[in-house]
């Protein structure tokens, strides 16, 4: 077993699960924080939609005539 200072085991431990995760076994506030996880997530995406709008209203602006 690798040492609990094992550099690929401290990497292995620190990333992030993937969407969606099994909630059985998962406390109240490990699903509270899971949902804040979720809720950035969905934060992050919608400003990047928003930035790919920007983007191809740009485009289209640019290529009016």
């Amino acid at each position: 077993m690798a040492a609990p200072d094992d550099p690929d085991e401290i990497a292995k431990s620190k990333r992030p699960q993937m969407f969606p995760r099994n909630l059985e076994g998962l406390g109240v506030a490990a699903m509270q924080e899971y949902i804040g996880e979720l809720e950035a997530e969905i934060a992050k995406v919608k400003r990047e939609i928003d930035a790919r709008g920007g983007l191809k209203n740009a485009a289209a602006a640019l290529f009016k005539f």
